[in-house]
């Protein structure tokens, strides 16, 4: 009998284990990662640059139209340094012209001598991807394309680009930009980008200019009586999970670049992500190709993570306390000066995310004040550190949470003599 009560119990005892188990399996299930039909794809946190998919990310690639972004750019920060106003003209030369009316090109048609705003162009730049307009934006800011081209290559380098390379503003190839081609550069020459660099170009965009959402969102618009279709096929799908709206960013399409997309999201009107995809198919100018694996990407990010709150003033578990040696309390605790949001797979618990330092601190010295810095720190999930675009992202600021008045100088003096044995 009590071989068959201590069974019975042994019994039990297992399924309840089992059952935990299972429970906690399905909490922390893994949804498998998708196979996105595309030369290269980046998935990013926008406001974070933390990456949360990525295929061959870091290859250069020929990128077309999504050069525009870098144009638009490059206009915004002339007008947030006064130097160009959105109702400034910009009178049109007979190059520009004949280009806009150029057979088988995106664009608006422009009049040889007549004055468009900067708005304008910069609308048909976004929605319509109108190639002389954005050429037109470059002429404004530089004054020739040559010019423009030097200076989108500076402005990458100073976002932290280093490996691509733009040839004018468009991303036409340079033969196709008619006389205002490069002089000893290949007539195939076309701007090249990384889906990484390209996302980290979005994410300046937008953290800088937030208001080309305005733009980006639209599925049409008129241009001095055209009107202009968008080339967004994801503008208002529903079908992209609960909340999911695109509202962005920018196409491109060449020969050598195939279809491709950057795309912008929310999930119910927070948490953005960028998604870049590169070398989709493309069969044919309505070839969804590209917005069918953005929409592969964008669903699976949504589905399979959370975002986690480390609100600012907290401590990250593996961060040990500061040491002061001169203070009247020798150690203080290190807590997030900022709130920042860290993606994880679904049931990740705060818990999980760990810190380390970047680099070993500094002793500190007393009197310190609540907020002094104490160094950066890296984030890691189960073992696994967090990968971010952009050189210097992913490195959280460490203060400290509390004000430390110094020692007297007999305490000083004694720890000075403990140190001694």
């Amino acid at each position: 009998m009590k071989h068959r009560v201590r069974f019975l119990i042994a019994l039990v005892g297992f399924f309840c284990v089992l059952a935990l188990s299972v429970n906690a399996d399905a909490k922390t299930k893994v949804i498998p990662e998708p196979t996105i039909a595309a030369k290269s794809a980046i998935a990013v946190d926008a406001d974070s640059g933390q990456i949360l998919y990525q295929k061959n990310a870091n290859q250069p690639r020929a990128i077309a139209s999504i050069s525009k972004l870098m144009t638009v750019y490059i206009v915004h920060q002339q007008i947030k340094a006064n130097k160009l106003a959105w109702n400034d003209k910009v009178k049109i030369s007979a190059e520009l012209a004949k280009l806009s009316t150029a057979s088988g090109l995106t664009n608006v048609p422009l009049t040889a001598g007549k004055a468009y705003s900067v708005r304008q162009l910069v609308n048909a730049t976004l929605v319509e991807s109108a190639n002389a307009a954005a050429l037109a934006l470059g002429q404004k800011v530089a004054g020739t394309a040559t010019r423009f081209a030097a200076l989108m290559n500076k402005t990458a380098h100073q976002i932290g680009i280093h490996d691509g390379h733009f040839y004018n503003a468009s991303g036409l190839t340079n033969k196709l930009t008619g006389k205002l081609a490069l002089k000893h550069v290949n007539a195939s020459a076309e701007n090249l980008l990384s889906a990484s660099d390209i996302a980290l170009l979005a994410q300046k965009l937008l953290q800088t200019f937030p208001r080309v959402i305005d733009i980006t969102k639209k599925t049409s618009s008129t241009f001095y009586g055209t009107t202009m279709t968008g080339h967004n096929q994801l503008l208002g799908n529903h079908n992209l999970g609960q909340g999911v709206r695109v509202d962005g960013l920018k196409t491109g399409t060449s020969d050598k670049a195939g279809a491709s997309f950057v795309g912008s999201a929310t999930a119910n009107g927070h948490h953005r992500i960028i998604t870049v995809v590169l070398g989709a198919r493309n069969k044919s100018a309505s070839d969804p190709a590209r917005f069918i694996q953005t929409a592969k990407l964008m669903k699976w990010v949504y589905a399979a993570h959370q975002p986690i709150k480390l609100s600012a003033k907290t401590g990250i578990t593996g961060i040990g306390k500061a040491q002061i040696p001169d203070g009247k309390q020798t150690t203080v605790l290190p807590v997030v000066k900022t709130t920042h949001w860290v993606w994880a797979n679904n049931g990740t618990s705060a818990k999980q995310i760990r810190g380390q330092y970047v680099k070993k601190p500094a002793k500190l010295t007393s009197p310190t004040k609540k907020g002094t810095y104490v160094g950066y720190a890296q984030l890691s999930i189960n073992g696994k550190r967090l990968q971010y675009i952009g050189h210097s992202a992913g490195k959280l600021m460490m203060v400290t949470n509390q004000s430390v008045k110094k020692a007297n100088f007999f305490v000083r003096l004694w720890r000075a003599i403990l140190r001694l044995f």
